[in-house]
Order: C-alpha cells, then structure tokens, then sequence
C-alpha cells in the first residue's frame, strides 16, 4: 500500500478511535489533583504549561487553583495554526476554549498535554488538530498526558509527526516511561 493510502487509513482508525472514546467521557477526576501535585512534586518546575479543561476532559481545574500560588502557569493559546503559551487573564478564545491574554512564553519545565488517550509506549491521541504535535517538535521538557484511567490503551496508531509523552497522569496514577 502506498505511504499516503496508509496514512489515509490510520487518519480514519484514529478518527474512529477518537469518537469510540469521546462518546464514554467524562469519568471521574477525583484523585487527579493528588496525583498532578505528586508530579509536580518530582519535577520542581519553575513554569508550567497546563490547560484549561473542557466539561468532557480530565478536570485539572482545583490543581490549577492551588498551584497557581506557587508557580509560573502558562495555558495554550492558538494562533493561527500553531500554539503558544502564556499567562495572564484567561478568555474565551478559538474553539470556544480559555485562553491567557499575556505574551508569549517560551521557558517551560513540565507540561500537562490534554489527551483523549495515550498507550504504553507514550504515544497520545489527541483531538485530530495537531497543535501539540507541532508545538512539541523539536522542544525538549517532560511532557505528561493527562487522561482518565479509562483512556489508557495498549496500543494507539502513531504516525511519524505524533510526540510521544514523557509519560501520563490519571486520577490514580503517575506513570513515567
């Protein structure tokens, strides 16, 4: 088959995949926070990257609050086809999701990527856009999908352009790979 006919075919096994696991969301996220304070707890980051979640995602929202005191947060802000990360006040923005109103920032030291999967090797299946993808080439931190216990696979179809994880957080574990 050629390469194009393949990637059409896992374009469409992901796409199928993602809609399988939108349509059982949301879990629970009781137990997230613990476990998002443990990593952070490993890391000692200065600044973080997290996100504003939306209804059906992991709710990192009481993290957020807490570690807001003692950290540097940045959230993901769309800018054309590509993501930066910021601070400040957060909006609505693209796609109906919060995004901060300060400049850009580059300095990061852990990320929490939102994730509608990820499997054991740390590839991540996101929402279809590719915007952590390409924010994440070529960048080099600890970056930890955040997804529900449910949502951890054995295996998700990869493509060439996917970044792995550093490893995943659900509401009762930390995995690092």
């Amino acid at each position: 088959m050629p390469a194009r006919w393949q990637d059409y075919a896992m374009a469409i096994e992901k796409e199928i995949l993602r809609g399988e696991l939108l349509s059982k969301r949301p879990y629970s996220s009781e137990g997230l926070t613990r476990q998002l304070l443990a990593l952070v707890q490993k890391f000692n980051p200065q600044t973080l990257a997290t996100y504003s979640p939306q209804p059906t995602e992991p709710d990192v929202s009481e993290f957020n609050r807490l570690i807001s005191k003692s950290l540097n947060l940045v959230f993901p802000k769309v800018v054309g086809e590509d993501l930066v990360f910021a601070g400040g006040e957060l909006t609505p923005g693209k796609f109906s999701i919060e995004e901060p109103t300060g400049v850009a920032q580059e300095q990061i030291d852990l990320m929490l990527v939102p994730a509608l999967a990820v499997d054991q090797s740390g590839n991540r299946l996101g929402k279809g856009k590719g915007f952590y993808d390409r924010y994440l080439q070529n960048r080099h931190f600890p970056r930890y999908a955040v997804v529900f216990d449910e949502e951890v696979l054995d295996q998700i179809p990869a493509q060439l352009h996917d970044q792995r994880m550093s490893g995943f957080v659900t509401p009762t574990r930390v995995v690092t790979f």
